[in-house]
C-alpha cells in the first residue's frame, strides 16, 4: 500500500469510530440529557461529514448511522438508514454543484433532516394511529429534540472541518 491509500483508510476508520462513538454517547441513559430530551448526535457528524467530503463517503457514512439508530429505534429496522442515506447524498450533491460548506449550511441540512425524521415517525406511528394527544408528543419530544440536535451541530462543523482540513494537509502536501 502506498501512502496516500493508508492515510485514507486511516481517516475512513476513524470517521467510523468516531460515528459509533457518538452512538453509545447518544444512547446512554441520562448523558446529555435536558428532562428527557436527548440531541441525536450522529445526524449533525454525518451531515457536516456529507457536506465536505462528498456524496460518496456521506452516503455510505448515513447507512452506518442510519443502522446505528435503527438498532435502539421503534421505526422498522432500515427506515433511518433510507432516510439518513437519501439525506447525506442529496446534501453531499448540493453542496458539490450549489452550495458551500458552511454552518448555515449544515445547521439548514441538519435541522430539515432531524425536522423530516421526526415528521415521519410522528406521521406514521402516532397520528395515522390516531393516538389521543398525539400532538403532545410532537411538541414535548420531538420538536425540543431538534432544536436540541440543532444546538450541538455548530460543535460538530467545527470539529469535522478541523479534522478533514488535517487529513487534506497529510494527503495534498
Amino acid at each position: 500500500m502506498n501512502r496516500r491509500t493508508k492515510i485514507l483508510i486511516q481517516k475512513y476508520s476513524l470517521y467510523g469510530f468516531i460515528l459509533l462513538v457518538l452512538y453509545l454517547l447518544q444512547n446512554t441513559p441520562g448523558l446529555f440529557a435536558i428532562g428527557q430530551i436527548k440531541p441525536v448526535l450522529v445526524l449533525p457528524f454525518i451531515v457536516c461529514i456529507a457536506m465536505l467530503e462528498g456524496e460518496l463517503v456521506g452516503g455510505l457514512l448515513g447507512v452506518a448511522a442510519g443502522l446505528l439508530c435503527d438498532c435502539g429505534s421503534s421505526l422498522i429496522f432500515g427506515v433511518n438508514s433510507l432516510i439518513f442515506m437519501v439525506a447525506c447524498v442529496a446534501v453531499g450533491l448540493l453542496v458539490i454543484y450549489y452550495m458551500q460548506p458552511s454552518l448555515i449550511n449544515s445547521l439548514l441540512f441538519t435541522g430539515a433532516l432531524a425536522l423530516a425524521r421526526q415528521l415521519f415517525e410522528y406521521f406514521f406511528y402516532y397520528l395515522m394511529w390516531g393516538y389521543p394527544n398525539a400532538s403532545l408528543v410532537l411538541v414535548k419530544g420531538m420538536l425540543p429534540t431538534v432544536l436540541y440536535t440543532l444546538a450541538v451541530t455548530p460543535l460538530f462543523f467545527w470539529g469535522v472541518q478541523k479534522l478533514y482540513g488535517w487529513y487534506k494537509h497529510r494527503l495534498d502536501p
